[in-house]
């Protein structure tokens, strides 16, 4: 991905509230709560710096040698509703089923188009009520938007690995399921991604703070 897209990209993550501001001072990780995702058998839990990124910030674990990874089985959904796009930032899988639903009585239509290459995807009418199913064959960045109503506006982050989250408020981000082994960790801050070599270990592991 080219420096542009990455500063764009940046631009994107404080609109989906991810922190902006580099002179955040440093704090220590609050303790992981108990979730369904740590106390899964393979549960890795982590805490964002504050200098990287602020709630709401989308982390990815990418296995380092290749192999076939599971799909996730429920749908991303992303609505109409209230001429919005909600959420106004959705994170889906390779494979995955997404959902474009039209929640009101008012004809909508969904354009998607691929950041890298600014090529098309597809670009449906969404009749009231209605529903569109899409499945995205590349990883990458997608732009959502409707030619009838253009103040409506979303974007998808699409990954080959299901192994992702988002954080919480103080940081923490939980991810349930993972197998051991070496993984990339991908960071998507407001200044471009942040990338760190981890290793995975069978039962719970703590990332600690992420810097």
């Amino acid at each position: 991905m080219t420096t542009s897209r990455v500063l764009s990209l940046g631009v994107l993550a404080c609109s989906v509230s991810l922190a902006c501001d580099g002179n955040a001072t440093q704090k220590q990780p609050e303790p992981a709560p108990i979730t369904a995702a740590n106390s899964s058998p393979n549960a890795v839990t982590g805490a964002l710096n504050s200098a990287i990124a602020g709630p709401g910030t989308v982390v990815i674990l990418d296995p380092v040698t290749p192999r076939e990874l599971p799909v996730k089985r429920e749908p991303a959904i992303m609505d109409q509703a209230g001429y919005q796009f909600l959420p106004p930032f959705l994170v889906a899988q390779v494979g995955q089923t997404v959902q474009f639903r039209n929640s009101e009585d008012v004809l909508h239509n969904v354009r998607v188009t691929e950041v890298e290459g600014e090529k098309p995807v597809f670009n449906v009418a969404t009749i009231a009520f209605g529903i569109y199913d899409h499945k995205f064959e590349r990883p990458g960045f997608y732009v959502v938007g409707c030619d009838i109503h253009s103040t409506m506006r979303a974007d998808i982050l699409v990954t080959a690995s299901p192994y992702t989250a988002k954080s919480g408020d103080s940081g923490v981000f939980n991810i349930a399921d993972v197998p051991p082994g070496a993984y990339t960790l991908t960071v998507y801050g407001a200044a471009g991604p942040v990338v760190r070599a981890v290793e995975i270990k069978a039962g719970r592991t703590d990332l600690g703070a992420i810097q």
